[in-house]
């Protein structure tokens, strides 16, 4: 990929204005991060790219869901099929939707058919915050991490007393009702949460006329989530996590039935961490997790997946030579049971973790290496290399290197009629480097990364001499995977700004063709302020044109698009608060999937109760 000269006029857009006006109090140089290393490190001491979402800007988010949320983040990309609700892909550094691993709590969910997890399912209101880790990571969590890990972490309770409920109503019929117990008194901990939300949603397909394509298509979900953990002798805890969605979505197949599908996520993890001396601690998890769909396209019609993965890792993290050592087992077994015939139905993994992080005077290294055991498709050994240098107190340099997998579907190995049993895991090489400005309250990162993906699964003829003929899922196909992320935050006077610009060369290497529905430049910008009871902010994010399909062709590209959002919150008290979001303000007409509708301008209002 070459940089042009737009690349470095952005750089110096994003860093000059602020930098003279820098002030202490960006929260994000304060987080804690533990997705990076699979140990808490401060966020500014980090060898990769890892952004955070907080609580409080989850709250601001309103009713958008968790696809909505992340499409404003750096290095990441989104597409839908229709409105809230709809199937929705997720796209880290231009890698496929299946290249995401989605952890919550530490517990893996998603689907082994399609190969990507429902993100559309997860409400925001259970969320206390988000990272997202972009780069390879397969040298710390094994598959599926080419592109990067979003973890999901569900909210907790704290000391006292802290009853919440929340009800609003928005546009298209949407409405919400929520509440929740939490609390804690001494070193116990606990919230229980549940809620519904609904909406009438918009039309999936608006130029279709077929069958009932001309109604709206909206969702129904009801959730759960719940936490307990106690404390013993001086650093010990036991405790459990749970997450429970279930979510019924309609959408346009042309046909006269009103088709939809219902989709459940769950996940469990039971954790006891244990510290045997000041510099060990052993941590002992147990993760269960669910990703369900019944897709009804038809009123005779049922075809159901359901993909449940339970993880056992045995962790110790004890200080060494001026570091920490990382040493970790997991097993993994994964199975699926569905209304199609597979052949196989379950696979597992036994695996080796071993990883050490260290500072000496101004440099910071990082080291990773990963066995993973695959009943399946036998053995894979992955890692990674990161080093960091401090320039100055103000400036801080960093070079990596690692590799990741993904192993096939088992839509790709075993579907009837359909499936290739002999396929080999996706692999991919990534080496980037990064420079990061910090000073007061004002951050400004520029991080470039190369990745290279081989054996990607395609469809392609079993005779390559005779494409007339018989096809079948193989690893046939590559991608060069480029580009440039630029970030910067800030506090200026009152008010606190960020913005972010992504320039992605994602390359289909045999066709020359652009990755489907990935944008060559993306950027977002926000500003927020804060006045005595008064909480306002606007967010504008966009994406460049970019083409819907393989082969790239004038009549399948997806024109650009930028919007316009903005939120108000006010105090009415200590306990309660009106949250107003507005999304799309502008009413822009765009598209995430060629033919499937978004919605235009939107509102919602929600009146909050929460006892601090």
């Amino acid at each position: 990929m070459k940089i042009r000269l737009a690349a470095l006029v952005s750089a110096c857009a994003l860093a000059y204005p602020l930098a003279g006006l820098a002030r202490s109090g960006d929260a994000q140089l304060d987080h804690v991060v533990v997705t990076a290393t699979r140990q808490p490190v401060s966020a500014d001491e980090v060898l990769s790219s890892v952004d955070v979402i907080d609580r409080d800007e989850i709250a601001r988010a309103g009713n958008s869901n968790l696809v909505q949320l992340l499409s404003g983040r750096p290095g990441v990309q989104v597409t839908s099929n229709g409105g809230p609700g709809s199937n929705s892909s997720v796209f880290i550094r231009g890698t496929n939707s299946g290249h995401a691993l989605l952890l919550i709590d530490g517990v893996r969910v998603g689907s082994l058919t399609s190969g990507a997890p429902a993100f559309e399912n997860i409400p925001l209101e259970l969320i206390e915050r988000i990272e997202i880790l972009r780069g390879p990571a397969s040298a710390l969590y094994g598959a599926d991490a080419i592109g990067g890990v979003i973890q999901v972490f569900t909210r907790k309770g704290s000391e006292g007393f802290q009853p919440s409920a929340r009800v609003g109503l928005g546009s298209d019929g949407a409405r919400t009702l929520d509440a929740a117990l939490a609390g804690g008194a001494g070193r116990l901990r606990y919230r229980l949460a549940a809620g519904h939300e609904r909406t009438d949603g918009i039309n999936a397909k608006p130029a279709s006329i077929a069958g009932n394509d001309r109604d709206d298509d909206g969702f129904r979900n009801d959730y759960f989530s719940g936490s307990v953990s106690l404390g013993f002798r001086e650093a010990d805890e036991v405790g459990l996590t749970m997450l429970h969605s279930k979510m019924r979505s309609w959408y346009d197949m042309g046909k006269a039935y009103d088709s939809h599908m219902d989709k459940r996520t769950e996940s469990i993890g039971l954790h006891m961490r244990n510290r045997i001396d000041a510099d060990w601690t052993s941590t002992l998890r147990f993760g269960y997790g669910v990703d369900e769909s019944d897709d009804r396209a038809e009123r005779n019609s049922k075809t159901d997946f359901e993909t449940t993965q339970r993880q056992l890792t045995w962790q110790h993290d004890i200080g060494l030579a001026g570091g920490t050592l990382l040493a970790a087992y997991e097993y993994l077994e994964q199975e699926i049971d569905s209304s199609n015939d597979y052949d196989k139905t379950g696979r597992h993994t036994n695996s080796l973790v071993l990883g050490w992080s260290g500072q000496f005077d101004r440099h910071h290294l990082q080291a990773n290496a990963r066995y993973d055991d695959n009943s399946q498709f036998g053995s894979k050994t992955t890692g990674t290399l990161a080093y960091g240098y401090r320039l100055t107190p103000e400036w801080r340099a960093r070079v990596s290197i690692g590799t990741a997998f993904k192993a096939p579907t088992f839509n790709d190995l075993y579907y009837p009629w359909s499936g290739n049993p002999d396929l080999e895991p996706e692999e991919a090489l990534n080496r980037e480097a990064g420079l990061v400005w910090e000073r007061g309250g004002f951050s400004f990162s520029a991080t470039y990364f190369d990745n290279r993906v081989r054996n990607l699964i395609a469809w392609a003829p079993v005779d390559p001499s005779d494409p007339t003929g018989f096809w079948l899922p193989a690893n046939v196909a590559r991608a060069s995977i480029e580009g440039l992320e630029l970030a910067a935050s800030a506090m200026v006077w009152d008010y606190r700004v960020r913005a972010s610009i992504d320039f992605l060369d994602a390359e289909d290497k045999a066709t020359g063709d652009e990755l489907s529905r990935r944008a060559r430049i993306g950027g977002s910008l926000g500003i927020e302020r804060s006045a005595g009871q008064w909480t306002w902010g606007l967010e504008w994010n966009g994406q460049g044109r970019r083409h819907d399909s393989i082969p790239n062709t004038a009549a399948n590209r997806l024109a650009g698009y930028g919007l316009l959002n903005g939120y108000v919150h006010y105090a009415l008290a200590p306990e309660w608060s009106v949250e107003l979001r507005a999304n799309n303000i502008l009413d822009k007409d765009y598209e995430l999937a060629s033919r499937y509708g978004t919605q235009g301008a939107n509102a919602f209002i929600a009146l909050r109760y929460a006892m601090h």
